[in-house]
């Protein structure tokens, strides 16, 4: 068993889980899922470390080919891989590299080098429907920490036939991305929403982004 400096374990019961949470990826029809995998103990230290950070106002809306996006929160991006927060990351990636060694659906080496915290105020609208930009590889992790919201996968971009994902304070989803299962299409991005933020929301997003050089 590994305990990482921030007590997080990598252990045989979150590898297993990481394992199977890919398996059923490849068979996931939209490309995401949800796992149980946090304990109330880490919880509270990573929503701890959330109030030593600095936010800032996201863009409004981001337009990219025709095609635009709102965004409700406040967002703290590059976020500092530190203590609560290196300790998750860490455990992820022992739990990934785990499974990737007996299960070839990741590219080798993921390391999570793009994190992001996004708090999003109680009444906020969300977030629309979007896909991961393809510059990220392997696989997306989001945290729900804090608060009362809904994540959805979307059928299309006008957010028809919407599934409810169960991200609630204590569970990590996650989606597929470039390079899934040797993927490169686009449907290996999900579309995926916030909304409904009745309480608030404060979650945690890592992601590999391979062309930032390791540090």
């Amino acid at each position: 068993m590994q305990l990482n400096s921030a007590g997080f374990e990598a252990d045989g019961t979150r590898k297993h889980r990481v394992y199977i949470a890919l398996q059923r990826l490849r068979a996931a029809p939209r490309g995401i899922i949800s796992l149980d995998f946090l304990k109330p103990a880490e919880l509270a230290a990573l929503r701890a470390e959330c109030g030593t950070v600095d936010f800032r106002k996201a863009t409004a809306e981001i337009a990219y080919k025709g095609r635009r996006v709102y965004q409700d929160f406040d967002v703290c991006f590059p976020a500092p891989r530190r203590g609560a927060f290196a300790g998750l990351a860490d455990c992820l990636e022992t739990c990934v590299q785990d499974a990737t060694s007996r299960l070839s659906v990741l590219p080798d080496g993921i390391r999570f080098n793009d994190f992001a915290i996004q708090r999003y105020p109680a009444g906020s609208r969300g977030i629309g429907v979007h896909r991961d930009g393809k510059r990220y590889h392997g696989i997306v992790v989001i945290v729900t920490l804090d608060g009362e919201s809904r994540l959805v996968s979307c059928a299309d971009r006008a957010g028809s036939a919407k599934r409810r994902i169960d991200d609630r304070p204590g569970r990590v989803v996650l989606l597929t991305a470039t390079e899934f299962d040797g993927r490169s299409d686009e449907a290996v991005r999900p579309l995926h929403m916030v909304d409904k933020v009745h309480g608030g929301r404060l979650s945690i997003g890592f992601r590999y982004e391979p062309s930032v050089t390791q540090s």
